[in-house]
């Protein structure tokens, strides 16, 4: 028998949770036990009940298998395409894709690549198409869909705040090549033109090591709660505890304080530019 198993597993949605309840009512309906179901579809028993609950991810392939194995006549077929609509996240940030798309206030800092709400499409297909190890051209077209389907943040209404902090030596860096790199800077400075939109950098001169830890992500919900967010490796973590994600606010704090100002910040961007 074969467990899925997925190190950056994501958090069970309601989507998930409500395609395990309908999986278990039919298995129950015919009287299939979790091992009997598994025997079928080279899973354990104990792999199904995490499908049930929720708790695992289940490929779009395994639902059509259930729902011909509990004769359930499309009902679990058609969550396929809402199944795959999920899937245009890589695992690791399905944690926390809703946190963000419901964001009222989000503050961020990068340091070795352009955070994903600031890519251009050229920008992150280039990521996409470098990827290691390799992904499908298919996989390819769903994450850039899903990345740019991010992009609504900015244009909600009410709009959020948004506070990126960049670190300089990255944006030096032509990934793409130069008119990949140049239409990306381009795309930076126009995004920090609304007033609710700011975007810093951490200059090579900053001589204080306030970014060590490395990046890091702080959302704001319109309840007023407030969750971290790292990611690093293909791996992640949505923080929660209030203590932990009070130590990241402290710390983007002291980061955007030695950071040049909005306006320096784009002035350095045209420098790079060759403009005035």
């Amino acid at each position: 028998m074969t467990d899925p198993v997925n190190p950056s597993e994501p958090m069970s949605s309601a989507l998930r949770r409500g395609l395990g309840a309908q999986i278990r009512t039919l298995r129950e309906k015919h009287g299939v036990s979790r091992t009997e179901l598994g025997g079928q579809t080279n899973f354990s028993g104990s792999a199904i009940g995490a499908f049930e609950r929720g708790d695992r991810t289940i490929d779009p392939g395994m639902v059509v298998r259930l729902d011909e194995l509990l004769s359930a006549d499309g009902l679990l077929k058609a969550v396929v395409p809402y199944l795959e609509e999920e899937e245009r996240y890589s695992p690791q940030f399905r944690n926390f894709r809703r946190i963000e798309a419901m964001a009222v206030s989000l503050w961020v800092y990068c340091t070795h690549r352009i955070h994903g709400l600031l890519q251009t499409e050229a920008y992150a297909r280039t990521l996409f198409e470098n990827h290691i190890p390799a992904v499908s051209d298919a996989e390819i077209e769903r994450r850039l869909a899903g990345r740019m389907d991010r992009h609504k943040l900015f244009y909600r209404d009410p709009r959020p705040t948004l506070c990126f902090v960049l670190d300089a030596p990255f944006l030096l860096r032509k990934i793409g090549g130069e008119e990949v790199w140049r239409e990306q800077l381009q795309h930076l400075l126009e995004l920090s033109k609304p007033p609710n939109v700011r975007i810093q950098i951490l200059p090579m001169e900053c001589e204080e090591p306030v970014g060590e830890l490395g990046p890091m992500t702080i959302a704001e919900t319109p309840d007023r709660r407030m969750f971290g967010y790292v990611e690093s490796q293909g791996h992640s973590a949505v923080i929660s505890q209030k203590d932990v994600v009070s130590e990241m606010i402290q710390r983007h704090a002291n980061i955007r304080g030695v950071a040049l100002s909005p306006k320096d910040s784009a002035r350095w961007i045209k420098q790079l530019l060759g403009e005035q």
